[in-house]
């Protein structure tokens, strides 16, 4: 949620937190400052900016925002009735310092998951389970025998009628069980970024995704455990689609952003929740 100067002592960079949501009011918007490699960092006081110039312009209607005395480097816009439209274009403009903050992008028509249809074996399968964390010598690996069941998750829904949209997916299986090896999870696919059209259709103008994941057992006889499981599936620009797609590469100290003259922070995002 924070970031740090490169080298110690340069000039500040401008950390910018917002979601803009389809059918929703304009977002609050968070505003910080990075601060030199040796220095404390508090996100609620010295890193917080309250001095900048914040406006939504969407297509034309222009959005001011006021700065929340009550929370430093959070910003509010001045109008609350209104929703953000579908496809229309927006710019965020950050004045700060001498300094222009840009963010510019479309809002995609909005998006809901139909059905979702939960498979899994009537009996656990062996796996090779690791721990990649015991590293006392080359053969203290972790490895050990044990079960899991493998659970599918298929989620449907219905996309815009124009078969030259380049709108982007992005689903997400979230379930509320700790895994015993993240290891495991590389070879699964809980979540992916792709392109809207290129999901395939059941024939009827749905589209669909399949995702996996692992819930491992004591025993090959052990019953797959009651949990949880959220499903998330979220429509948006190019953007925010490298955004999602980059966010954990380890090359990178940020995301590929729409973010000009400053720098972005991942946003939380609002799930949507089948029990």
């Amino acid at each position: 949620m924070g970031c740090d100067t490169v080298v110690p002592g340069s000039e500040p960079v401008l950390v910018v937190e917002a979601f803009l949501q389809t059918d929703a009011p304009p977002p609050t918007i968070r505003l910080r400052q990075t601060g030199p490699l040796a220095g404390p960092y508090d996100p609620d006081g010295a890193q917080a900016v309250t001095d900048a110039t914040v406006t939504l312009f969407l297509d034309t209607l222009i959005v001011p925002y006021q700065a929340d005395p009550a929370a430093p480097g959070y910003y509010r816009p001045e109008r609350t009735d209104l929703l953000l439209p579908p496809e229309a274009t927006f710019t965020l403009e950050i004045a700060w310092r001498g300094h222009l903050i840009r963010a510019r992008d479309a809002l995609p028509p909005p998006i809901r998951i139909d059905s979702v249809q939960v498979s899994f074996p009537d009996a656990p399968v062996p796996a090779v389970l690791l721990d990649s964390l015991v590293l006392n010598d080359s053969l203290a690996i972790g490895a050990r025998q044990g079960y899991l069941y493998p659970v599918e998750v298929t989620l449907w829904w219905r996309s815009p009628d124009d078969p030259d949209s380049t709108y982007w997916v992005r689903p997400h299986l979230r379930p509320a069980v700790p895994f015993s090896s993240v290891v495991v999870d590389l070879f699964l696919r809980t979540e992916q970024v792709l392109l809207e059209q290129r999901s395939p259709t059941d024939g009827n103008g749905r589209r669909r995704w399949t995702g996996v994941y692992a819930v491992p057992v004591d025993s090959a006889r052990a019953p797959l455990p009651a949990h949880t499981l959220r499903v998330a599936l979220l429509r948006s620009g190019r953007a925010y689609a490298r955004f999602a797609a980059t966010r954990e590469f380890p090359e990178r100290r940020e995301p590929v952003s729409n973010v000009e003259g400053g720098w972005a922070s991942w946003p939380a995002l609002r799930w949507i929740r089948f029990d």
